[in-house]
């Protein structure tokens, strides 16, 4: 029986006891999660193994597992994550509470002149109240599922944020280490370009060379050093952020991170599983299908509110308890509380709730698009990096060779020393553009582990 086929009407309310109890097992609101459709394989042609949680131990960089294990067990925004679980689950207390008898209980006492006669009277009394809510159509029930489904989605945040605070630490060392091999070429550079200075000027002596040839020396020295402050402030600011993700002191990891290291690179391919494995271990995708459970639970507590509630409640209460001997009155029995005329509020509020979870559900829906794509660009990106890698690699030999070639054939008088400029120039951008491409397959590794990993705990 749906409950979309009961709504109040003035006529169900007659025999109203007899009728929600009858009508109570109608009105419910059945959830059944939804299920992701998704292609068996990824286009990329990933191979299908299990991910693993601990990814970043590919890379054998034991810099980096120290700064992961510091973040997650000191970011701020886990602590944040844990805290908001003992939120939810409060909630969920609340929730059963509602559903709990409930008791209450109060004492009085006067003292005074009630008639003008001038006699004092005095008077106590003592009152114990109980009340029970009967959770017939479902409202209380409802409300519990909905505050669990928020409690699992808080849960599944803590996951979430450990996976992205253990993305920016490794993204982030990844850049330290970028900033810190192009700092070291560039300053390679700089002393290559002094001493073909310093050569330029001796043959500037013997009239082997140009006053011309010197000031494009000197030109080529400056432009090599005023590209080293940019590189310095991202190396900097790397520590800093480094420094916020650990909760750590930068002048604490300064010294640690300066002693430098190889650019990290995974020694291994990325494991992404098949996409419904993904689709199951992402805890964006889990949290946004819990939101869609607790949002369908709302729509029972709307619907319950159409129809009668039933409660069960009693006091007792003793007159002069001091003085004893005084009468007691108490009270016991049922109490129906009819919706008859609500101007229109509850049929408001469900079409409210309704709609809450037609968003939730395209929440979801997008949450599954966005895994996949992610996994998916993670992937062309890793692979492309590469076989950018590999060019790169190439690019740097011939242009350190075209370097030695460029100066021999100078010094000999065959050629101007433009030449030799233009090949300097071309070999610092040749390291550089390397030390990129090694830094971008890194991070494509990160993406690709960060979007398919398996749960972390």
């Amino acid at each position: 029986m749906s409950s979309t086929q009961f709504r109040p009407r003035l006529g169900r309310y007659l025999a109203i006891l007899p009728l929600t109890l009858a009508l109570s097992a109608c009105v419910t609101t059945e959830y059944t999660a939804p299920t992701a459709d998704t292609a068996a394989a990824f286009a990329t042609g990933a191979p299908a193994r299990s991910a693993n949680g601990a990814w970043w131990l590919s890379f054998q960089d034991r810099t980096m597992d120290g700064l992961i294990t510091t973040a997650l067990a000191r970011n701020l925004s886990i602590h944040e994550a844990v805290a908001a679980i003992d939120e939810a689950g409060a909630g969920v207390a609340a929730a059963r509470a509602a559903s709990l008898p409930q008791a209450s209980a109060g004492a009085g006492a006067t003292r005074g002149d009630s008639q003008g006669s001038g006699a004092i009277t005095e008077s106590t009394s003592a009152t114990l109240s109980t009340s029970w809510m009967f959770d017939i159509f479902g409202g209380n029930r409802s409300a519990r599922a909905a505050a669990i489904a928020e409690l699992e989605a808080s849960k599944l945040s803590e996951e979430a944020a450990r996976r992205a605070v253990t993305a920016a630490v490794a993204t982030t060392y990844i850049d330290l280490r970028y900033y810190q091999q192009s700092i070291a070429l560039t300053r390679q550079s700089i002393s290559s370009r002094r001493e073909t200075l310093r050569l330029t000027q001796d043959m500037l002596e013997v009239g082997q060379a140009s006053r011309l040839d010197v000031l494009q020396a000197e030109q080529a020295v400056a432009q090599a050093e005023a590209s080293l402050p940019v590189l310095e402030t991202g190396f900097d600011q790397a520590v800093n952020r480094l420094a916020t993700l650990t909760a750590s002191r930068t002048a604490t990891l300064r010294p640690q991170l300066q002693k430098g290291g190889a650019q990290p690179s995974a020694r291994s391919k990325p494991s992404v599983g098949f996409p419904a494995d993904v689709i199951r271990a992402r805890p964006d995708v889990q949290i946004a299908e819990r939101g869609l459970a607790a949002a369908v639970a709302r729509i029972g507590v709307a619907e319950a509110e159409f129809w009668p509630s039933v409660s069960l409640s009693g006091s007792i209460r003793p007159m002069n308890v001091r003085g004893g001997g005084a009468p007691t009155s108490w009270s016991f029995g049922p109490a129906i509380n009819l919706p008859i005329f609500t101007g229109g509020a509850n049929r408001a509020n469900l079409k409210a709730a309704e709609s809450r979870a037609v968003q939730a559900h395209i929440r979801w829906q997008a949450e599954v698009l966005d895994a996949v794509e992610e996994v998916e660009n993670g992937l062309s990106a890793w692979r492309r990096g590469g076989t950018n890698v590999a060019a790169q690699r190439k690019l740097v030999s011939t242009a350190q060779e075209t370097v030695t070639l460029a100066r021999d054939a100078w010094q000999a008088g065959q050629t101007d020393f433009f030449t030799v400029l233009d090949a300097e120039r071309t070999a610092l951008t040749a390291r550089t553009a390397l030390a990129g491409a090694v830094r971008d397959q890194a991070t494509a590794y990160v993406a690709v582990s960060i979007a398919a990993a398996a749960p972390m705990k």
